[in-house]
């Protein structure tokens, strides 16, 4: 009888209840809120959560954003809504962004990002303020509602001419 090696793919394939959780979760909802979303136990919320950053190699407590950017790079669940204005950021805010949603780790974020590991955490808060974001996890959310973020972006998406229009405009 032969082995069968699962792919990368099935290996982080969500559970039905994952994918909800994982929905909530890239909404920026809290475990108690997602929780009492879905209807569940916080306990139970809070496992999916470990479990979704588990398939995708994200065990460290910090992760919650890098977890929601995972889900939705995998295109497992979609993005949240998102205002349709798209905030302008500058080169610097998208080297945070883009380096807050890869590293779960402050060094990791700070060298990714080009700064001071001391400024990482307000410099993040900065950018939830700038964006409109209810919290970390729901700015990397929105960012890959306006193309900020996620598969097929250039690194100039949205451009400087179409950043502070609504999503959609000529």
């Amino acid at each position: 009888m032969t082995v069968k090696i699962q792919s990368a793919e099935a290996l982080t394939q969500l559970t039905p209840a994952e994918k909800r959780v994982a929905g909530c979760l890239v909404a920026g909802a809290s475990n108690s809120q997602g929780a009492q979303e879905l209807g569940m136990s916080t306990g139970t919320f809070t496992r999916h959560v470990v479990s979704i950053g588990r398939k995708f190699q994200i065990t460290s407590r910090a992760g919650r954003a890098a977890r929601a950017h995972a889900v939705l790079e995998s295109k497992q669940v979609a993005p949240p809504p998102a205002p349709a204005t798209v905030p302008r950021l500058t080169a610097e805010d998208l080297r945070l962004l883009r380096a807050f949603a890869t590293y779960p780790e402050t060094p990791d974020i700070a060298r990714a990002a080009g700064i001071a590991q001391a400024e990482v955490r307000s410099q993040i808060r900065k950018l939830v303020a700038e964006t409109g974001a209810d919290n970390e996890t729901h700015l990397i959310g929105l960012a890959h509602a306006w193309g900020f973020l996620g598969a097929g972006r250039s690194e100039t998406s949205p451009s400087a001419e179409t950043a502070s229009k609504p999503v959609g405009a000529a």
